[in-house]
């Protein structure tokens, strides 16, 4: 009799063990990165887009989560795309993909902008301090570029 306890419960118990292994292989698998965008200079903010593009494109970027973390000089990616179209598109394609952009406050308050001066941003995207931000994705293991 105990012996076919013990049956039922290995034949129990073994479909939820391979399904919890499953889960934990496909969490330890998801990648994660961060994006820092803080320079006023297109031609850089231009390539760092490109590189992210080229990342969500790449083998591994189903499995990668992204997010551009934008303060400083960087702000100019979210204004300057209300009147490009090019860097409009490119910030649509990356959000399209499921990439997160952060936006700092303190940048917003020290230039004079709302929100609502930013391309295709609302307040869940906003971060009380971007450096703030870059350091607390870096301490839970994210990886770090700067275009």
């Amino acid at each position: 009799m105990r012996k076919l306890f013990t049956m039922l419960a290995l034949i129990i118990a073994a479909p939820l063990a391979l399904q919890a292994n499953t889960a934990m292989a496909e969490t330890e698998k998801t990648k994660h990165v961060v994006y820092h965008f803080n320079k006023a200079d297109m031609n850089t903010i231009k390539a760092g887009l490109r590189n992210a593009t080229n990342h969500v494109n790449s083998p591994s970027g189903p499995e990668t989560q992204l997010q551009m973390v934008v303060h400083g000089g960087g702000i100019k990616m979210m204004t300057e795309a209300r009147q490009d179209p090019q860097l409009a598109a490119a910030i649509d394609n990356l959000k399209a993909n499921g990439v997160e952009f952060k936006v700092c406050a303190n940048t917003l308050r020290g230039k004079g902008l709302e929100v609502s001066d930013l391309y295709y941003t609302d307040e869940s995207d906003i971060v009380p301090s971007g450096v703030a931000y870059l350091a607390d994705q870096q301490l839970e293991g994210w990886a770090y570029i700067h275009p």
